[in-house]
This record gives C-alpha cells, sequence and structure tokens, in this order.
C-alpha cells in the first residue's frame, strides 16, 4: 500500500445547531457551539488515515492557537505533517450552521491562502501511490500538484469544492473527479476524455453515480439515521483514496467509499464521525 499525498486545507471548525436557519437581519438562538478540526485537505487526509492509510498531509496553518491544535491533532492520526508551513496568518476558519442533519458552512481561508514558493511538491508527490485535492487552497497549487503527478503517472482525485471555473483542459488531466450533485451540474459537460477514468457524482440520499466513457452506474445509499452530514462527502473522498492505494478497483472502491460516507453521518461533527477499517468491513460482511 503506497502513500496518500493529500493537498489541501486545515481549518478550525465552529459548529452549532439551530432549529431554523436565520432570516436576513434576524438572530436565532443556537446550542453550545463545537470547535473542532476541520477543513476539506485535512478531513480527508484524517478519513484515510483512521483507515489505516499511509498519510501525506500538505497545508497551511497559521501561528495561532487554531493552527497548533489543528497539528497537534493531524499529529495524533499518525498523519505525516512534515509539510505543513505556518505563517504569519490567522488559521482558516470554517463557521458550520445545522439545521435538521444539514449544514450550510461559511470559509475564511486565511493561511489556506499564503503557500510559499520553496515548496518541493514534486519530491513529495513522487513518493505517493496517489494525490488527493480539493479546491479550497490557490489554483495554482492545484494545477502544479496535478501537472506533477501527471507527469510521473500518479493517479489523481479531485474535489471540485467549491465549483470555480475549471479548464475542460485542467479536468481531463485529473484521474477522478468527485463533484456532489450541485457541483457536478456546475462543471463542463465535456468533462470525460483525456486522462480522466471516471467521474463520482456523491448524491447524498440518493449515493453515488459514477459516469465512465461510455456509460453510467448508480451506486445506491446506505440506510442509516442520519445525525450529522458534516464531513460525510470528505470521508468519501478520503474513503475512496484509501481503497485506491489498496489497488482496489473503481467500482469496488465506491462502494467502500460509500460505506464510509454513510457511517460518518452517524455521528456529530465530522472527523470524529469517520469510521474505523473494522467497522466498515463489520457493516459490509452484513
Amino acid at each position: 500500500m503506497g502513500k496518500i499525498v493529500v493537498i489541501g486545507s486545515i481549518n478550525m471548525d465552529i459548529t452549532t445547531e439551530l432549529a431554523e436557519m436565520p432570516n436576513i437581519g434576524e438572530t436565532v438562538k443556537g446550542q453550545d457551539a463545537l470547535i473542532s478540526p476541520g477543513g476539506k485537505g485535512a478531513n480527508q487526509a484524517v478519513a484515510a488515515a483512521k483507515l489505516g492509510g499511509d498519510v501525506v498531509m500538505v497545508g497551511m496553518i497559521g501561528n495561532d492557537a487554531f493552527g497548533a491544535d489543528a497539528l497537534a491533532n493531524l499529529n495524533s492520526f499518525c498523519i505525516d505533517v512534515t509539510h505543513i508551513r505556518s505563517v504569519d496568518l490567522t488559521t482558516g476558519l470554517a463557521v458550520i450552521l445545522r439545521e435538521h442533519g444539514d449544514n450550510r458552512i461559511i470559509v475564511a481561508p486565511g493561511a489556506n491562502n499564503e503557500w510559499p514558493d520553496d515548496l518541493q511538491l514534486e519530491k513529495i508527490i513522487t513518493d505517493a501511490a496517489i494525490v488527493l485535492l480539493q479546491n479550497e487552497i490557490p489554483f495554482s497549487i492545484i494545477e502544479k500538484a496535478v501537472d506533477i503527478a501527471l507527469r510521473f503517472g500518479i493517479p489523481t482525485v479531485f474535489d471540485p469544492a467549491p465549483v470555480d471555473y475549471f479548464p475542460v483542459s485542467f479536468l481531463r488531466k485529473i484521474t477522478y473527479l468527485t463533484p456532489n450533485e450541485t457541483e457536478f451540474k456546475q462543471l463542463p459537460n465535456d468533462i470525460l476524455g483525456g486522462h480522466t477514468k471516471a467521474v463520482l457524482m456523491t448524491r447524498g440520499k440518493e449515493g453515488v453515480r459514477i459516469y465512465e466513457y461510455n456509460e453510467s452506474k448508480d451506486i445506491p445509499a446506505i440506510d442509516v439515521d442520519v445525525k450529522d452530514s458534516t464531513g460525510a462527502g470528505d470521508t468519501f473522498n478520503g474513503a475512496f483514496a484509501f481503497a485506491l492505494s489498496k489497488g482496489v478497483l473503481l467500482h469496488e472502491a465506491v462502494h467502500f467509499a460509500n460505506q464510509a460516507a454513510a457511517q460518518s453521518t452517524t455521528k456529530i461533527g465530522a472527523q470524529t464521525g469517520m469510521p474505523h477499517l473494522e467497522d466498515i468491513e463489520a457493516d459490509l460482511e452484513k
């Protein structure tokens, strides 16, 4: 099993539960706030590490208490944090408003937007079995990482969240694209081609739709008691990358990732809800 290199955002999350979302100019009471580590990059790294993956995290934090906490948290999952840099900015912050199991998220990127010129991405990526990326860091870093991975024949997984303008020429360099249903509709229609093997559209309660060159296939969702959907997409991506790093074939890897994502929604919190390998294996046996 090779290394999973995750290049992406590192945040701290502030989460509260609401009976209903406020209107413009309205103040509503929420339940107690929960402060916990987050960021799509860090979440996906933790998801893969909790399953037993050999994970390397590449990202940026601020020289503040949140940054120290985020780094300590990644260390606690035995994630290689050698390539995490700190700058004199605030660590990325996400405010998560939960309502009846669904969520709305506001992200202040902070240090995630400040990447050094001397970061040796080529040296980091050439040791990888797979590279996992998201769109919460500068696109220039994402594009550079994809080009390096392509040059060395290393597969990439790109979660295009939040959606931005992506050139088709860039998207066709990605091995596996993993948009959710809303993001999929905002992407170009002709993204399948070039080096792209599949587009995996995650659809929440409807499961996952796999688009390959000449066909599409629906993988149904797992029926669970949803308590918090925060981090489910990140769990899917981390689990999918983990399965691929073990040599699992595409459709089986999607089934595995789907199971992991479903389990993650049965607990409160993004990273705390992410399952361990034995949890998934037990459910798959059932």
